[in-house]
């Protein structure tokens, strides 16, 4: 599924107009701060109804404007389809074919959305919470009911750490029961999804990089031991280990007022060739990964649920080297759509295909 147009009203500096998409490659050239990136911003809100560069609604907003819209058309099995994302004063609205939709979850699996783009970076260069956000989005975009047991898991552990701060103690047990059953079932799919992305990662470093040099990836449980399939005799089991190792953390937990130990505390570590990859890698090193991450949640996307998705790819070819920019065009999984942003001195003409449609941008106008 592909987008074949997609409509603006009062978002960011973009002019309020419908634009054709009906092409497979979408190439948007302009200078800097002109409005090609906030192009991409309206494309990723009406597939997840959120931004990938804000958590605010209110800033997507023009300036000035009490109100903004985002539609997205599509077709899926030959028939017409629309997202229209629109935000009224505070309040938030989604709607699937005119119809209103209660929670985001239901669009997340209409036109799956993979963006590439600089901040990428911080998936492998900054803390560990970065890492289980990318992760966490690749396994949602696998399977929808990986949202519901992350909110699940956080309302839990929100409770708890609220019982933590009040000493709440009496509470505590029932809530450690919930926060492993939850947690558990966690663990489990990060710990069968890092064994896919390792695998696909090293793969396609090595297509980039070349051989002599390998890149893994690890997953490491704060509860280390608590992993497997919850149809598996051994899950009661596994959650009595867990709510010890809760109990065992307790006093920890009461004098920092908060939960020590859990998924929220998993972490993943990058290697390149047995050591911290950010200790041996150089800021284009770690960029370039970023964007095999990006790739790795393309492919995987199409390997688990045989969707192909919509690319976003913003400006991520300009730090490149020539002969690894081709290669990374080369590494990029078959989609049903992509949409790449380039500075007018770009070449970009070399990447340029029979299907693919130019737009200008300037001062939010795209032409």
């Amino acid at each position: 599924m592909a987008f074949t147009a997609i409509r603006l009203y009062h978002f960011r500096n973009l002019a309020d107009t419908t634009i054709p998409t009906d092409a497979r490659e979408i190439f948007l050239v302009g200078e800097n701060g002109q409005g090609k990136t906030n192009f991409l911003e309206a494309i990723y809100l009406v597939c997840y109804a959120s931004s990938f560069r804000t958590r605010r609604d209110d800033v997507m907003r023009t300036n000035g404007a009490q109100d903004m819209a985002v539609e997205g058309r599509f077709s899926a099995d030959d028939e017409p389809h629309t997202v229209l994302v629109k935000q009224i004063g505070r309040r938030k609205q989604i709607e699937l074919d005119g119809v209103l939709v209660e929670d985001r979850k239901e669009i997340v699996s209409n036109i799956p959305c993979i963006v590439f783009c600089h901040d990428d970076i911080a998936f492998v260069s900054g803390g560990p919470e970065m890492q289980r956000w990318f992760m966490n989005q690749t396994q949602s975009l696998l399977s929808s009911a990986h949202i519901f047991d992350l909110r699940r898991y956080r309302r839990v552990l929100k409770a708890r750490n609220s019982a933590l701060r009040d000493r709440r103690t009496d509470l505590l047990d029932a809530l450690d029961r919930q926060l492993a059953e939850s947690g558990i079932l966690i663990q489990t799919r990060r710990a069968s999804l890092s064994d896919e992305v390792n695998s696909t990662l090293t793969s396609f470093f090595l297509r980039v990089f070349g051989s002599g040099r390998e890149l893994t990836l690890s997953y490491e449980p704060s509860w280390s031991d608590a992993q497997t399939s919850p149809e598996s005799p051994r899950f009661d089991p596994l959650i009595e280990e867990v709510l010890a190792r809760l109990l065992r953390s307790r006093d920890r937990d009461l004098d920092q007022r908060t939960s020590t130990c859990g998924p929220h505390r998993d972490r993943f570590v990058f290697r390149l060739d047995g050591r911290p990859l950010t200790d041996v890698a150089s800021t284009g090193q770690l960029r370039l990964v970023s964007l095999i991450l990006r790739v790795v949640q393309a492919q995987l996307l199409s390997d688990v649920t045989g969707r192909l998705p919509v690319l976003l790819l913003d400006d991520v070819l300009l730090e490149l080297d020539p002969d690894r920019r081709h290669r990374f065009v080369d590494l990029l999984p078959d989609y049903d759509q992509a949409f790449f942003t380039f500075l007018p001195d770009e070449h970009y003409s070399r990447f340029r295909r029979d299907t693919t449609r130019l737009y200008k941008v300037r001062g939010g106008v795209i032409s």
